[in-house]
């Protein structure tokens, strides 16, 4: 299967996810790190405080392996999608914090010395912010789901439950809206390449267990 068919083929999760990614980018770039923080830091309730720690979770390397054990035994191929999916999304956000090693919002407001609002319970993280290795995995992994459901409301579903996540890390002061929107990008660009390397892969090479299904 070629790039241009699988991103015709997700479009519905893949057009709100570059708007979302550009439009995160676009307010950073215009009203700056601090100011953006600072407007979302202002939101908050007591459900929120309890539901977001545990939300945030479905960013994190188990959704990999909550998808994929469903599709063990269903859709091989899209297994070895999600795996794909998890491999490049480990190496490209490790090697990008690596590199940015930009601080987090913790840290970051820290050095202003402004006190920004911490949700109770949650332990802080003060460095390795760019991107967010949650948001990442999350639109990496709903995106790789979200091509084998195929029709619009499942995607656009599937971006949603991403998109919370995104939300999440903001959220808990983890991660900047700049963070998260590049995060998303990324995340669908990893989702498209796990893509095409599964559909790549020659079904001889595996035939006796993965493909027997297919």
């Amino acid at each position: 299967m070629r790039i241009n068919q699988i991103i015709r083929s997700l479009r519905w999760f893949l057009a709100p996810t570059l708007i979302f990614g550009l439009l995160a980018l676009f307010f950073t770039a215009r009203n700056g790190l601090a100011e953006t923080q600072i407007w979302f830091n202002q939101y908050y309730s007591n459900f929120l405080d309890s539901a977001m720690p545990w939300y945030t979770y479905l960013g994190d390397g188990l959704v990999f392996l909550m998808l994929i054990v469903p599709f063990l035994f269903l859709k091989r191929r899209a297994m070895l999608a999600l795996i794909f999916s998890a491999v490049l999304t480990l190496l490209f956000t490790s090697a990008l914090k690596s590199y940015f090693n930009e601080p987090r919002p913790m840290r970051y407001f820290e050095q202003l010395d402004y006190d920004l609002r911490e949700v109770p319970g949650v332990k802080a993280h003060y460095n390795h912010s760019f991107p967010s290795g949650h948001t990442t995995a999350a639109f990496a992994a709903w995106g790789v789901l979200a091509f084998f459901l195929r029709k619009k409301g499942w995607q656009l579903l599937c971006f949603s439950i991403a998109l919370g996540v995104a939300y999440s890390r903001i959220y808990l002061s983890m991660h900047f809206l700049r963070d998260v929107g590049a995060g998303a990008i990324l995340g669908a660009f990893i989702a498209i390449n796990a893509l095409y390397l599964a559909f790549k892969i020659n079904k001889d090479w595996v035939q006796a267990y993965w493909f027997k299904r297919q």
